[in-house]
């Protein structure tokens, strides 16, 4: 099980997701807005991550990776993926990972975003499926 613990925070969302390994990425999202697709950050809970093809992965990657995770199943969303990203405004409705938090000028994101990426697909190759748990930092 991989799990992300979520801070919500007015400019967007971000957390620690930790890997079944131990190891620890920065994540980002977008602030929470009752789930509306491609404003806001997935609901709480526990879904599959699959791998699956995507022009977005590519894109983000200028062609390195073919595929990337997406988090199915989530009640009235689709195409979430696990991508490249500094912002909250980078994603739409999916989740950014980075190497940690920071600010690049004066605004929240993380940091190291690529390299963090590489790193995720790098320790989630062993398998097609994962799951991926979602929460608040208590």
């Amino acid at each position: 099980m991989i799990t992300v613990l979520r801070n919500y925070e007015t400019v967007g969302t971000f957390g620690i997701m930790t890997l079944e390994d131990g190891f620890k990425l920065a994540t980002v999202e977008r602030p929470w807005i009752d789930n509306a697709p491609n404003v806001s950050c997935i609901p709480e809970g526990i879904y599959p991550l699959r791998l699956r093809s995507s022009p977005l992965i590519v894109r983000t990657t200028k062609g390195k990776y073919e595929k990337g995770w997406q988090v199915c199943d989530v009640p009235g969303r689709d195409l979430i993926e696990l991508h490249i990203a500094n912002y909250p405004r980078d994603v739409k409705g999916c989740v950014g990972v980075g190497m940690k938090t920071g600010f690049i000028g004066s605004e929240r994101a993380v940091l190291k975003s690529a390299v963090a990426f590489d790193e995720l697909m790098s320790r989630l190759e062993s398998r097609d499926e994962w799951f991926i748990e979602f929460k608040k930092v208590l």
